[in-house]
């Protein structure tokens, strides 16, 4: 069946539905900055710091398949302005915390409810445009918001805690939140996607989000207890259990939370791929740079803001000519040329020292990767929802979100290990840990170039060019790659 959108040939409310995707995205980066003075209000330990990023990435990851299935079963309108709303309410008690468990707490729920609202807003933008110039277009300015969204957050982060408190960067959700949730209920037209027979299936949903916990908790201790503590151990086993009964549960059902056989479109495959690479090394590279400007540089939460000022101001100049090159050359091109430039960015940030100075130590290496920030977000959003039509179109936005917030949370997790374990854990970062972790995004950006070069094919992506060889042609999904 087919949304009422759909039905009615009416186009979504594309400036809405980016808002909310804007706000969503906006907050998992904007307590970056903050995040020192967190630790100062709160009591926060070196370790346990990372887990009021971590809470919104693993439960946001975690439940994004969940989130989407509920969209096509339920409704995307309404799982859009239900989580909205919870949303709004995780974001003011966050901001009024007094113990450092109350925040993560709400950090968690903000996660979740963003796993309702994030693959019903991709869901909505994938479904209404039909696929070809149209959707690339629409995607593009999906992916445009939520780059811009991820390095302007660190700004205002900064401007906020700087000039208010760390509280603000919490509370600003709660206006913005009740405008769009009004607005939403007025907008958007009711849509049924799903027959009354169908169902979530709740238990795949159990397992994956435990598998993904279990898999993050070891990693986090081990900066604490070491590689080898029987904690650690256990956490890993028993996520690496969990997920291979997830992937044989999802071979049995009726209704699994992830049918297997989608993955046979492999443009789709390397498309998720890519975003939880992306996605980790966005959440790895951030949290580090934020760190060493603040801890070796000695700046405080508003200069180091200021310091991804010229990441922002690429995001907002290249977003618009990326969409059109996007479109012109194909996702697999743009994606590869992201990749490389992800790598060298990382490459670069992996040479500094106590006696770097922003300006050579920081800026050229920030710079490069805000551009293959913007890549990642605008490319990733199209190959991801290529080749799905309407009955998977929650899925797949599910999917492409929960590949890349899983990547933030796990990969933020192992970069935070590995420099505390292996240069030792202090609740200062020593210099040779950032270059460990600077190291490790390197290394992950190299992946993207391997995945985007093997597991996107040329046609895997309509493009451009071949738009208007058929001008008269109906938009048709675009076939898996075999």
């Amino acid at each position: 069946m087919t949304s009422t959108n759909a039905a009615a040939g009416a186009r979504p409310p594309l400036l809405l539905l980016c808002a909310a995707q804007f706000m969503l995205v906006l907050d998992f980066a904007i307590v970056n900055v903050a995040l020192g003075a967190m630790q100062r209000d709160l009591d926060f330990s070196a370790s346990g710091l990372q887990w009021v990023v971590g809470a919104y990435a693993l439960f946001y990851g975690g439940f994004l398949l969940l989130g989407g299935r509920a969209g096509d079963v339920f409704g995307r309108k309404r799982m859009f302005v239900v989580g909205l709303a919870v949303f709004t309410l995780a974001s003011l008690v966050g901001g009024i915390a007094t113990d450092s468990w109350v925040l993560v707490l709400a950090r968690a729920v903000q996660g979740l409810s963003a796993a309702a609202v994030s693959p019903a807003v991709l869901a909505m933008i994938a479904g209404g445009f039909p696929e070809g110039s149209e959707r690339v277009k629409a995607m593009g300015v999906f992916g445009a918001v939520s780059s811009a969204g991820f390095t302007g957050g660190v700004v205002a982060g900064g401007v906020l805690t700087e000039y208010l408190t760390w509280r603000a960067v919490m509370l600003v959700n709660v206006p913005v939140g009740i405008v769009l949730v009004a607005l939403a209920a007025k907008r958007l037209l009711a849509d049924h996607h799903a027959t009354r027979s169908s169902r979530l299936d709740l238990p795949g949903a159990v397992l994956v989000t435990s598998a993904m916990c279990a898999l993050t908790y070891g990693l986090t201790a081990a900066s604490d207890k070491g590689w080898d503590a029987t904690p650690v151990l256990v956490s890993l086993a028993a996520g690496a259990v969990l997920l291979i009964t997830f992937l044989v549960v999802q071979t049995k059902v009726s209704q699994p939370l992830v049918p297997l056989s989608i993955f046979r479109n492999r443009a789709l495959s390397a498309g998720n791929g890519i975003a939880f690479l992306s996605g980790g090394v966005m959440s790895v590279s951030t949290f580090f740079i934020t760190m060493y400007m603040q801890q070796v540089l000695g700046y405080s939460a508003l200069k180091a803001s200021m310091g991804f000022f010229p990441q922002a101001f690429v995001v907002f100049l290249f977003s618009l000519p990326v969409v059109k090159l996007t479109h012109k050359l194909g996702a697999r091109n743009v994606l590869i040329a992201g990749g490389v430039l992800l790598t060298i960015g990382s490459g670069l940030l992996a040479q500094v020292t106590a006696d770097s100075s922003y300006l050579l130590g920081v800026l050229p290496g920030g710079v490069l990767l805000g551009l293959g920030v913007t890549v990642m977000m605008i490319a990733t959003a199209i190959a991801g929802t290529s080749g799905v039509t309407g009955p998977q179109m929650g899925l797949a936005s599910g999917l492409f979100n929960s590949s890349r917030q899983l990547g933030v949370g796990l990969c933020l997790a192992l970069g935070v290990a590995l420099a505390g374990v292996v240069h030792g854990t202090a609740a200062r970062i020593p210099v040779d840990g950032f270059q460990t972790a600077f190291w490790f995004t390197t290394a992950i950006s190299a992946a993207i170039v391997v995945v985007s070069v093997l597991g996107l094919r040329r046609t895997a992506v309509a493009s451009a060019a071949a738009e208007r060889k058929a001008p008269a042609a109906a938009p048709t999904a675009v076939p898996a790659a075999k």
